[in-house]
């Protein structure tokens, strides 16, 4: 255990944290990335309780890391300006969104741009999260897909980027360098993301014949996926493995994407 914990001081540790379970990834220190999922009990009612068990009974969390990121799924959330997250505006924001708020608020800058993310977390969680992992920068999962999009697509005239796990999906905006929108969602058939990310295209005024959609996350989801979006748009394509995923190590290519941009931030 002593040798472990001395290497991971210079090593970095990136937690995904929804619903049902916590997806990590520890890389860096010229070691090979370590990574996997660690699932909550779904038999506990208290949201808080079964985080804290899952994470006190997974050693590898709890080493002394050089850089800790943690990502955070809410559904209770808002993209606001940055001057007024920094007016303190930002539960007034969410309690003006939703009927009734869970109880800690969170609110991150999105790198890159003059917008944050806020959003509304079970009571405990957030203070659980910083007790456990000082000095962790914890975010809404939205804002490391944004940082990366306004990254990557700089110089792209326009955007559409659809991240899609499961039954969740994150669409993302970029449009002449600036972030137009972000949206998360669930959803329970294909049809409904590609027809929201057709309201969205069409929104932001994206052309079919020269703009693009770029897909990550499941494979089998997003082959069929592009399938549909095939039908209005003309360049649709698989994301291409970041730059930043070739420092991680070998086999990057199958990390997750959310992890990879995670990593990144």
């Amino acid at each position: 255990m002593e040798n472990a914990q001395n290497t991971s001081q210079y090593r970095s540790l990136a937690l995904d944290i929804d619903s049902a379970s916590i997806g990590f990834l520890i890389y860096g220190g010229n070691e090979d990335f370590e990574t996997g999922t660690i699932m909550l009990d779904s038999s506990l009612s208290d949201y808080r309780q079964a985080l804290e068990n899952a994470v006190y009974d997974n050693a590898q969390l709890l080493n002394d890391y050089a850089n800790i990121t943690i990502a955070i799924h809410s559904q209770h959330f808002a993209l606001l300006p940055q001057e007024l997250a920094d007016k303190g505006l930002s539960e007034k924001i969410l309690a003006a969104s939703f009927t009734t708020l869970e109880g800690d608020v969170l609110c991150h800058p999105i790198a890159g741009s003059d917008a944050a993310v806020a959003c509304d977390l079970p009571s405990g969680v957030l203070g659980f999260l910083r007790r456990t992992f000082a000095n962790a920068t914890i975010m809404h999962h939205l804002v490391p897909l944004c940082n990366y999009c306004l990254k990557a697509y700089a110089e792209d005239t326009a955007c559409l980027h659809i991240s899609i796990n499961q039954d969740e999906a994150h669409i993302v905006v970029i449009k002449q360098g600036l972030l137009q929108m972000a949206n998360t969602f669930q959803f329970k058939a294909l049809e409904d993301v590609a027809y929201y990310a057709l309201n969205m295209w069409k929104t932001c005024g994206l052309d079919t014949s020269r703009d693009k959609v770029l897909l990550s996350g499941n494979n089998q989801l997003r082959r069929e996926l592009a399938e549909q979006l095939r039908q209005w748009i003309a360049y649709v394509m698989p994301e291409v493995l970041p730059t930043e995923a070739l420092q991680l190590g070998r086999d990057a290519i199958n990390l997750p994407f959310n992890l990879i941009t995670l990593a990144s931030c």
